[in-house]
């Protein structure tokens, strides 16, 4: 999947124009990867957002002379990269501020669709645990709101860690010049240094 994935998107950055490329589930480790990719050939980070079941990522070009630059050498240097070609060496230092930045832009959201998702089949295993072990319907929505209250201990662990991960990804981002500026639906995001003058 991984190198397929990669092709995918380099015959999508060919166009030139901005790409949204459906990740499938790939993790934000892969994503941060191919974004590091996509840099070597012109494009820059925009969004990432997540559906039902997969991650889209959002590229567009990198105006600035510079990337304009490093793109046509790579794909005068790479000429079969969307065929299986060799490919560039990505610049690894980028890595951690673009894994920050992608963990920002869901962390929200993730972090609330993971209650959703765990929440609800807690609530209707904890009523059929209830109806099993309770005599009537008092003793039934006892055990099965114990069960839940449980259950929704044992997740503390889970969000204490994702708002950790959420203060030391905008924690490395604004010690790097980010800013978090609302985009026009209101999100918070953190925008490297030029953008947030712009």
């Amino acid at each position: 999947m991984g190198k397929r994935l990669e092709r995918k998107m380099l015959r999508l950055l060919a166009g030139g124009g901005p790409v949204a490329l459906n990740a499938g589930a790939a993790s934000f480790k892969r994503l941060a990867r191919l974004t590091l990719l996509a840099e070597q050939f012109g494009y820059e980070y925009a969004d990432l957002r997540q559906g039902e079941t997969s991650f889209t990522l959002y590229l567009v070009p990198d105006l600035r002379p510079r990337a304009r630059e490093l793109a046509a050498e790579n794909w005068s240097r790479y000429p079969r990269a969307t065929e299986g070609g060799p490919l560039p060496v990505p610049d690894l230092e980028r890595f951690a501020l673009l894994r920050a930045r992608m963990l920002s832009d869901l962390e929200r959201r993730y972090r609330k669709q993971v209650l959703w998702l765990v929440s609800v089949p807690l609530v209707l295993a904890a009523l059929d645990f209830g109806g099993d072990f309770g005599d009537g319907w008092d003793s039934v929505l006892t055990i099965a709101a114990a069960t839940w209250a449980g259950a929704i201990v044992l997740m503390l662990p889970l969000h204490v860690w994702g708002r950790r991960t959420a203060r030391k990804s905008a924690a490395l981002l604004e010690a790097a010049g980010f800013t978090r500026v609302p985009d026009e639906r209101g999100r918070l995001r953190h925008v490297p240094p030029d953008d947030a003058t712009a």
